[in-house]
């Protein structure tokens, strides 16, 4: 169940939650706050299976003395994913009959045209749908009826040529220039464009979303109970309720009816040179591009509405105001005949205006009708549409540089790579696709870029027992008859010092360390300010209902930072003033990734012991110390986890240009909030101590 962030509730999810509890209990609270419910019929086991082949031939030809010249050819044979028992369904769009199913506009249950516009029902013991109805939904099974066994076509032959060179221009053996270039095939995940991203879809799994429910009496027990009252809309309490078993619109989903294989192509060129016995310098390009990777997109929703058709202004946002209908009656919808959607601007939405529809979708609420039965949809009849494509790209290019120096006791190295990696998504269930028609309005940098990356590295062999042998000669001093001659080899001491047992204990030590200093990676901020009254999730009105985001904010630029303050959790990490409210019925631009987390510096050393245990033993202890200075490095945004942070969505917008940074009268969107304040930090300081013994 999900719970409502409008107007019409407290404006507090779990208070509505706790609230719709209460009301089961005895309370007379009458109006439910219940957004959505939905429940799958079954489980079901799935057993996936392919047959891959990749032989690989190479060939280095000495072209001279000073250039090599590698050749190489790898073919993937690549067979496609299917169900063992055939119990894969995919959707095609092009079976689906858009003339035979509507949706109840109070109820949201699914209609039969052709069966006098009656609800579908479903078997309630066995939850299958009538044969008919599942091949007009547009649903074929995988193996049968001419259709393969992987529900698409297959493509077998895919050849990745390489080829790679190594010159040494000078011929003293000092100098290396290298380069290379390579295809490679990605066969792809099983939750992929695959058979394996059918599993627990319809017709076998049914996945229904029941919309608005007034209580827990109604979920799933329409047409139930002696008093249908119970299950009255308040949308119109004068339309007769659906019969039990009632179908509401399955999401579905969908995969390619014909293979396409991502892959990737890889380049670099980098001259390395010997500087002096000790020191080795290379600097490298390196670049990489990624095609056909899959995306998820919902091909439900409705189209963005043109910006000439807009009824809001630049910088004037969606408010629960403008969603102010007028009270049921039996003749009509709220907003139907002359009346409509009165916006703050003066402006009258009526039925005839494009903007009418959209204003619906963004605004639903119990006095509005159900946005699966709005007529803007592609699939009228049916939910969510989610069709994994390989049709998204990607693009790297980073220079690196490396610098090594090896002396004696001590081994040192360091690295920095400047590189910037783009995309269209980089997952397929990219969490912020808001616009499934258009792939190019989501490309950005890439989830996981980080801009700016230095590592320096050590290793040191601790000469403890040569600075004990020191400190023994200084402490003795010079011998009776004049000074003590320096030796001819420094490291050899003038006195005896120090037992066997002494030097077994000193000797060996080493000391070693990590330092690292990077970019923050890039995230996105969404708005979903529904509970403030000012901007709505869906503000566009679009009915995507995929992934996190819906809608961005606005930005402005020039905006001051409203600073930290003692009341919230954290420091503020960002300035929450150069972001408002979008404008109403848009997808706002901030856009995708357009934050970064803060940089990161860290200090990782260890030190390490190895002693002799006889002849076949060795005793390892360590002492390792991970951020060695335990600096704080706060996160606002956590890329492993995006379900689990709300510290990148705007919260509040308030003041006279609706600012998600406003602090002043009647309102305050900063103290208290979460809204760009650290969701966690990582690891702080870590000390662990081991023992190995090898024998």
């Amino acid at each position: 169940m999900t719970f409502s962030n409008l107007a019409h509730s407290t404006g507090n999810a779990f208070a509505d939650f706790l609230l719709e509890h209460q009301s089961q209990n005895g309370t007379n609270l009458t109006e439910g706050f219940i957004q959505s419910f939905t429940q799958d019929s079954a489980q079901r086991r799935y057993y996936q299976r392919y047959q891959i082949g990749e032989p690989y031939f190479q060939d280095d030809w000495k072209v001279t003395s000073r250039l090599t010249v590698n050749l190489g050819l790898r073919i993937s044979l690549f067979g496609t994913y299917s169900e063992k028992y055939k119990n894969a369904w995919n959707w095609e769009a092009s079976r689906f009959n858009s003339s035979r199913f509507a949706v109840d506009r109070v109820y949201g249950v699914l209609l039969d045209k052709t069966a006098g516009s009656a609800p579908v029902s479903f078997d309630p013991t066995t939850f299958q749908l009538n044969p008919g109805i599942v091949s007009d939904l547009g649903l074929v099974r995988c193996g049968f009826n001419g259709t393969p066994a992987s529900c698409m076509k297959g493509h077998l032959f895919n050849p990745a040529p390489r080829v790679g060179f190594a010159w040494d221009p000078i011929g003293d053996g000092k100098t290396s220039i290298r380069g290379g270039y390579g295809i490679f095939f990605e066969h792809g995940t099983g939750n992929e464009a695959n058979t394996g991203s059918l599993e627990a879809s319809a017709p076998f799994v049914l996945s229904m979303t029941q919309p608005l429910p007034t209580n827990y009496a109604c979920i799933g027990n329409i047409g139930y109970g002696a008093n249908n009252s119970d299950c009255a809309s308040p949308l119109s309490p004068f339309t007769p309720v659906p019969q039990a078993g009632s179908t509401f619109p399955l999401d579905i989903t969908s995969i390619p009816t014909k293979a396409v294989w991502p892959y990737a192509q890889q380049w670099s060129f980098g001259i390395q040179r010997e500087l002096s016995k000790s020191f080795v310098a290379n600097i490298a390009y390196v670049g990489s591009r990624g095609t056909h990777l899959t995306v998820e997109r919902q091909l439900n929703q409705s189209r963005p509405l043109p910006a000439s058709q807009n009824p809001f202004g630049p910088n004037e946002p969606l408010t629960i105001a403008d969603c102010t209908v007028t009270p049921p009656n039996q003749s009509g919808f709220p907003g139907d005949g002359t009346t409509g959607f009165l916006l703050q601007s003066g402006t009258l939405v009526t039925p005839q205006s494009p903007a009418y529809e959209y204003l619906q979708a963004a605004c639903t609420n119990p006095n509005i009708p159900n946005i699966n039965s709005l007529p803007g949809r592609p699939y009228p009849g049916l939910g969510r549409v989610l069709s994994l494509q390989n049709v998204a790209n990607s693009s790297y290019h980073g220079f690196q540089g490396t610098l090594r120096r090896t002396s004696g006791p001590l081994t040192a190295g360091i690295s920095y790579t400047y590189s910037h990696s783009i995309d269209d998504a980089s997952d397929r269930s990219d969490p912020v696709l808001v616009n499934s028609y258009d792939l190019r309005e989501n490309r950005a940098s890439s989830n996981f870029d980080q801009r700016h990356l230095l590592n320096i590295s050590y290793v040191y062999q601790l000469p403890l027992q040569d600075l004990a042998r020191r400190l023994s000669d200084w402490a003795h001093g010079p011998a009776p008859g004049g000074d003590v001659p320096a030796p001819q080899d420094a490291t050899v001491s003038t006195s005896k010092c120090c037992s066997a047992v002494l030097n077994q204990i000193l000797d060996g030590w080493e000391f070693s360390g990590v330092t690292l200093a990077q970019s923050g990676t890039p995230f996105t901020v969404i708005n979903s300010a529904g509970n403030t009254g000012i901007s709505l999730t869906d503000n566009a009105g679009v009915s995507s209902g995929l992934g996190i985001a819906a809608s961005y904010p606005d930005v402005v630029t020039g905006s001051r930072s409203p600073g930290s303050n003692p009341l919230s959790f954290g420091p503020l990490i960002g300035n929450p003033s150069q972001f408002v409210a979008p404008r109403g019925l848009t997808f706002g631009n901030a856009g995708r990734n357009f934050l970064n987390n803060p940089g990161r510096v860290n200090f990782d050393m260890a030190l390490l012991r190895h002693f002799k245990i006889r002849e076949s033993g060795e005793l390892e202890f360590r002492a390792e110390a991970f951020n060695v200075f335990n600096h704080t490095q706060f996160r606002i945004y956590d890329p492993d986890n995006p379900g689990s942070s709300g510290n990148n969505v705007v919260s509040c917008y308030a003041g006279p240009s609706y600012s998600a940074g406003f602090q002043g009268a009647g309102a305050d969107c900063v103290t208290g909030a979460s809204f760009l304040h650290p969701l966690n930090a990582h690891r702080p300081r870590t000390i662990q101590l081991g023992l190995k013994l090898a024998f």
